[in-house]
């Protein structure tokens, strides 16, 4: 296993937790991911599978969101994921095929009052990049699918409280907030043979938060949540 990242640290210890290497690199550079897929063929033989995690938001609506942050924004949810798939499809398919499994976000398809434009249209944008190249790499074998995560205990949302974690919970009709392990159990099943006969799927993972309309949870102007 390969793991991506741009700093050495947090890299290297997913790496050594799992057993595997790390890359240190900007995942969004194209000479970059040129040169990640060569060092996987040189020093692997072959590559299995992709997912692809990386993603932050920018609040801000239609009217104020600048013309930067919104080019920032499309890159950063989708720049990396179209070049992983691009240059890392032919590697897969001469190996016989293989899976791709790209993270989105329920904001990809739920609205919210206060808004992340940018970072919500382009996760839009990722579920349908999903869809179109399930179908254009499917005759090679390869898999393409996305989960699409609500709220999750992530270090992201440290500092927030008990009483706060009890309080959004009530909001999702599971009653509980999601751990990362509840993500990764969903990527690793689109991932793995279990799921080999599944693709060009956006599985939702968010203890049916978004099933509500509206939904219960709302995201604040401070990047946090918010009861609505």
């Amino acid at each position: 296993m390969v793991c991506v990242g741009r700093r050495a640290e947090p890299t290297e210890a997913v790496a050594e937790e799992v057993g595997g290497s790390a890359f240190l690199g900007d995942a969004q550079d194209r000479p970059t991911m040129q040169r990640l897929f060569e060092t996987i063929d040189a020093e692997h033989g072959r590559l299995d599978g992709i997912v692809d995690i990386i993603a932050i938001g920018i609040q801000g609506g239609i009217l104020t969101m600048g013309d930067d942050d919104w080019q920032w924004q499309f890159d950063n949810v989708l720049r990396h994921a179209y070049l992983a798939l691009q240059i890392g499809s032919p590697l897969m398919a001469g190996d016989g095929g293989g899976t791709v499994t790209l993270v989105s976000s329920v904001h990809g398809h739920a609205v919210w009052e206060q808004p992340a434009l940018g970072y919500a249209v382009a996760k839009a944008a990722l579920n349908h990049l999903t869809r179109v190249t399930a179908v254009e790499l499917g005759p090679m074998g390869i898999r393409v699918n996305a989960a699409s995560p609500g709220l999750h205990t992530t270090p992201r949302w440290q500092g927030k409280g008990d009483e706060w974690y009890e309080a959004v919970a009530q909001a999702h009709p599971l009653r509980r907030v999601g751990h990362p392990s509840d993500v990764a159990s969903v990527i690793l099943f689109l991932a793995s043979e279990l799921s080999r006969n599944v693709t060009g799927q956006v599985l939702v993972v968010d203890g049916g938060l978004t099933l509500q309309s509206p939904p219960a949870v709302a995201p604040d102007a401070a990047g946090g949540f918010s009861r609505s």
